[in-house]
């Protein structure tokens, strides 16, 4: 008996001591004191005393859940300046009621201004700071500041950093050359020798006097659309230009992004459409002198054919195959324009050096360098390949006689 009293004197004892000794949440704040921030958009100071402004896109809870609506804007922007982007945030702070909480940002928007000098400091906050994910989506805002991005009001969310995710998920995945990158990959591209990261450009066409109110939802034609379109191209952490149409198409052809596109051609009957739904690319190298490497690109594509007003007979193999051949026209002249247009800008953001760094990792460590030199002159080889797998739910066009 004494010893079950004394066991169990111990263990009440314990449960009184425990407590103490638990440190709890000593950081936690409650969600009802939080701002959640949906975006966050980076432009360049007037000085170096105001070097980095941050405005926040803190979404309104109350206008969202629709329980308690006011028919006021579902976001607010809040900004502030600084030396660093960490006093910005400071400074931006001091005008909220509520915590910014940055764990949920979407949206990363960078302006043109500030990417010509540099992100690599702000790219540095960004990985070391616990609260932020390395999955937020990264975009150059061209020509304009980029808080004018994150103040657009859009007609299918709420909520404008929500927009531009959506709309960049579909232009991925039909019909565009942009695709997702995250913060995790632009670090990733500014490390690579001699290259640099490729980041989607936005921008707003319209009237920007209505952009940031809800009038700009009341009509059937907005006053300001939110457009991602280009591409911005590095060379290590800075913006050397920008890329578009073919170029563009090239671009990630190359980086073998693209997962389904459209390509027009021309021939004596007209105007043809296709869709190409798998393309499939690897960039290979042969490096045995690494001075002078053969740089292989090979393509191999499939294709649906979309529209075709002409009388062509599609019922014919070798009408099919001359089609074929022009297609694959098409993908080597994208693919010659991207490497022009890398070697003007004098940086291999489309990753060749990376395949003479697989291909001869000891060679590689002898011309890495002076890379640059050597990309701007080596030898290229496409081997391109496409076929024509349907003309969807018909065969020939049909003809008015």
């Amino acid at each position: 008996m004494n010893h079950r009293r004394l066991g169990f004197s111990l263990l009440i004892a314990m449960q009184m001591l425990l407590p103490l000794v638990l440190t709890g949440c000593w950081d936690s704040v409650e969600l009802n004191r939080r701002a959640i921030v949906s975006g966050v958009a980076i432009d360049r100071g007037p000085s170096d005393d105001q070097k980095y402004v941050l405005s926040f896109q803190v979404i309104v809870a109350e206008e969202i859940s629709g329980e308690q609506t006011r028919s006021n804007s579902p976001v607010a922007l809040y900004s502030g300046s600084g030396r660093t982007m960490f006093e910005a945030l400071a400074n931006a702070s001091r005008q909220t009621a509520r915590f910014l909480s940055l764990g949920h940002i979407r949206v990363l928007v960078i302006s043109e201004k500030f990417a010509r000098e540099g992100i690599k400091d702000m790219l540095d906050v960004l990985e070391r700071e616990s609260d932020m994910r390395l999955t937020s989506l990264v975009f150059i805002s061209k020509d304009q500041p980029a808080s004018e991005v994150l103040s657009t009001m859009t007609v299918f969310s709420k909520i404008p950093a929500n927009d531009l995710v959506e709309k960049l998920d579909t232009t991925s995945k039909q019909f565009g050359y942009n695709y997702k990158m995250e913060v995790d990959d632009v670090i990733r591209g500014i490390q690579v020798r001699g290259g640099g990261p490729v980041i989607n450009g936005v921008f707003t066409t319209g009237n920007r006097d209505r952009a940031n109110s809800n009038d700009n939802l009341k009509t059937i034609t907005p006053d300001t659309i939110l457009r991602i379109s280009r591409l911005a191209v590095f060379k290590d952490d800075k913006l050397k230009g920008w890329v578009e149409g073919k170029t563009a198409f090239g671009t990630v052809l190359l980086l073998n992004k693209l997962k389904e596109f459209p390509v027009v051609i021309k021939n004596d009957n007209g105007y043809l459409a296709f869709n190409v739904y798998q393309s499939q690319v690897s960039v290979e190298a042969e490096a045995k002198d690494p001075e002078h490497p053969v740089i292989i690109v090979k393509i191999t594509q499939q294709a649906a054919l979309k529209e075709s007003p002409n009388s062509l007979d599609l019922t014919s193999p070798e009408v099919l195959e001359k089609l074929s051949e022009q297609l694959t026209k098409e993908a080597r002249s994208q693919i010659q324009g991207a490497v022009a247009a890398a070697r003007k800008l004098e940086s291999d953001y489309i990753g060749f050096g990376e395949a003479v760094e697989r291909e001869n990792p000891h060679g590689w460590k002898k011309i890495k360098d002076h890379w640059e030199d050597i990309f701007a002159a080596c030898e290229i080889k496409i081997d391109a390949d496409t076929v024509i797998r349907h003309t969807d739910m018909r065969g020939n066009s049909f003809q008015v006689y």
